[in-house]
């Protein structure tokens, strides 16, 4: 049942409002809610990206470093002052040099001369004396990796490259003073 009564309109008019409709507003302000709208939706999209560029790294590194220090040593046993030939091989951290690659990528190694090189040659040094020594790519130690040269490593896949050096050191028959011979050979990877 709905009531009506007459109200003053600021215009000077008379209006008429119906009781029922009134209380309908009223109540529905005094509860928060609002008149029902059209429901409605709209969806879009969020781009991304990250370039990937061809990286490679060695001995089982998380990232790409300028510099890796370290790729392993050539310890040769112990050698009497007087000495013909004797062989080592490089151990790294993971056994052999490995190398691992983007998919797809040839990488190589270039060897360096060493700190002591003279003539052309490799050495080790200890206290002003020498001992000639040479790197090689096989264990029969035919394919020499001389001062400059690069070794190619093939087309890398997902898993490491294994790179075994190995090393000659030729005590030439001199006699030799007791002590540590070194050297430090500066080997490059690029891809």
């Amino acid at each position: 049942m709905f009531l009506s009564f007459v109200m003053p309109h600021p215009g000077g008019r008379v209006g008429f409002v119906a009781l029922g409709a009134l209380a309908t507003v009223l109540g529905a302000a005094v509860l928060g809610a609002t008149p029902a709208a059209a429901a409605g939706s709209t969806a879009g999209t969020i781009g991304l990206s990250l370039t990937i560029t061809n990286a490679c790294v060695i001995n089982g590194a998380a990232q790409v470093q300028s510099n890796t220090g370290s790729m392993g040593d050539i310890a040769f046993p112990s050698q009497p002052g007087v000495f013909g030939t004797v062989d080592g091989q490089l151990v790294g951290s993971l056994g052999t040099l490995q190398v691992q690659c983007s998919p797809g990528v040839t990488p190589q190694l270039t060897f360096g001369a060493g700190a002591n090189d003279a003539a052309g040659k490799r050495r080790l040094a200890y206290n002003g004396t020498t001992i000639d020594y040479r790197l090689f790519s096989d264990p029969q130690r035919t394919s020499e990796l001389g001062i400059g040269s690069s070794l190619s490593l093939g087309t890398a896949a997902s898993a490491p490259i294994s790179v075994p050096i190995y090393a000659r050191a030729t005590g030439a028959g001199s006699v030799l003073a007791a002590g540590s011979y070194t050297d430090t050979v500066q080997v490059t990877l690029t891809w």
